[in-house]
This record gives structure tokens, sequence and C-alpha cells, in this order.
């Protein structure tokens, strides 16, 4: 009758570990299955103005007339991120058998994993985009 009332012990001390494993599982779990929603980089092509760019990544943080005329932004702005339900289920199981303690180092990786991107524009002097390029934003 002993090794019963044992097991049973056992059963829900499992459960409780199970239930609060996947509570504490959320952070970067949730960031990876959601991924960010921010400027579609990829929708900004060669025949766009700076208006349609700006609508896309908001204001420049930083603006300069070139001497012949053109203007020159740049914008910081975080990109759009796809969904990674791998990633996800891979934090969420990391998150299970370290009792909540991934959530250390998955957090900062979920951070890290969408850096933000500066983008400079070039336009001429009516506005039309000429060119455009991106670049991790450093860290420091």
């Amino acid at each position: 009758m002993q090794r019963i009332a044992t097991s049973s012990q056992f059963v829900r001390s499992v459960f409780a570990a199970l239930i609060f494993g996947v509570a504490l599982s959320g952070c970067a779990a949730n960031m990876a299955a959601t991924g960010r929603d921010g400027p579609d980089l990829s929708v900004v092509s060669q025949e766009a103005t700076r208006f349609n760019v700006e609508r896309q990544l908001g204001s420049p943080d930083e603006l300069q007339q070139q001497a012949n005329g053109d203007w020159v932004a740049v914008y910081d702005v975080e990109p759009r991120t796809k969904p990674n339900l791998a990633r996800a289920a891979g934090h969420g199981t990391l998150d299970l058998f370290t009792f909540g303690l991934w959530e250390v180092v998955g957090g900062p990786l979920e951070v890290a994993h969408a850096r933000r991107v500066l983008v400079t524009a070039r336009y001429d002097q009516s506005g039309k985009l000429l060119q455009m390029t991106s670049k991790p934003k450093p860290i420091l």
C-alpha cells in the first residue's frame, strides 16, 4: 500500500513541475513564436518616394543634404521577423528541463536575434529614392 502512495506523490510532483515549467516558459518562447511586427524592408523599392519610405520606416534619425542636392537619410528600425515555431519549441523545452532558468539565456538571445537595422537611403532633389542600403546596428 505504501508503494502506491509514493508513486501517486511522484506523479503529482512531476505534474506540478510540468505546470511550473510551462508557466515560466513564456518570454523567449513567445518572442520566437510570434515574431516581431516592424517595417517590411522588402516592400521599399527603387521607384519609391521619400514619402513612401517614411511611411514604412518612420522619420529619419539623421538627414543631410549633399553638395549635389541629393538627400541622405538614416533610419534606425527594428525589422519584421517571421515566427519560428522550431526555435519556440526549443526555448520551451529548455525552459521545461531547466525549470525556467533558460530564460536568463533565451531572452537575451531572442532580443539579439531581432537586432535593430540602420537603413541608409539616398534621394534626389525631387524626393525619389535612388539607393537604399541596410546593415545591422552595432551592439555597442
